[in-house]
C-alpha cells in the first residue's frame, strides 16, 4: 500500500507499520476486540505516536479502505485512455483486482464498521450517481427509490464478498456478467 499523505518519510513508514499491524491482527480477531495497546505493540510504535496520527483502530481501518479504493480508481484510470469502457468491463477489472488482493479485501470486508461506506465506494466506481434515477421504476417514491438503490448496492457488495470468501470457481468475467445482469447495466 502506498500512502499519498503529505509528510516526511518517517510519517509514511509509521503509518505503514500501523496499517500492516492492524491487518495482521484482523486475521485473528475482529476490530472491536483489537486494543490500541495491542496495535501499538504489534506495530512497534508508541501510543503517543499512534494518537498523533489516529484516534482509533477504526480510523486506521478507514484509511486502509480509502487507500484500496484509490488503488482501484488508479487501476481503472490506467485502462486504455483512448477508448471508453463499459460498466461491465470496469466491473470485471475491479473483480480481477479484488481477486488478486483477496486476503486484504476480505479482512476489511468482514468489518461491519465500514461495510456500507465501502460498498458505496465500490459501486460508485462503476456506476454513476444517477443510477437509481435512471434505472428504478418511475412509480416509486423518493424513499422507495432510496431503498431500491440500497437493495442493489447490498446485492452488489455481498455478491462480491460471497465470491471472494467462498470456494467459487467463477471467473471475474462471469462475476461481472452476473452483476450486470442484476443491475441491468451494460
Amino acid at each position: 500500500m502506498t500512502y499519498k499523505t503529505k509528510g516526511n518519510r518517517r510519517v509514511l513508514v509509521t503509518k505503514q507499520l500501523i496499517s500492516d499491524a492492524l491487518l495482521k491482527l484482523l486475521e485473528a480477531k475482529s476490530i472491536e476486540k483489537i486494543t490500541i495497546t495491542e496495535l501499538c505493540e504489534t506495530a512497534h510504535v508508541n501510543r503517543s505516536t499512534f494518537y498523533h496520527h489516529y484516534t482509533s483502530q477504526y480510523d486506521v481501518l478507514s484509511e486502509i479502505e480509502d487507500e484500496k479504493v484509490e488503488d482501484i480508481k488508479a487501476m481503472l484510470e490506467k485502462m486504455d485512455p483512448r477508448r471508453s469502457f463499459t460498466v461491465r468491463e470496469q466491473i470485471e477489472a475491479i473483480c480481477v483486482y479484488l481477486k488478486e488482493n483477496k486476503s486484504a479485501f476480505l479482512l476489511f470486508m468482514n468489518s461491519k464498521y465500514i461495510m456500507k461506506d465501502f460498498s458505496e465506494k465500490l459501486l460508485s466506481l462503476t456506476l454513476k450517481s444517477d443510477f437509481v434515477d435512471n434505472h428504478a421504476p418511475k412509480e416509486l417514491s423518493n424513499e422507495q427509490k432510496e431503498l431500491w438503490g440500497n437493495f442493489y448496492q447490498g446485492g452488489y457488495y455481498y455478491l462480491i464478498y460471497s465470491w471472494l470468501s467462498g470456494n467459487m470457481s467463477a471467473t471475474p468475467a462471469e462475476i461481472a456478467d452476473l452483476i450486470c445482469n442484476f443491475l441491468q447495466a451494460k
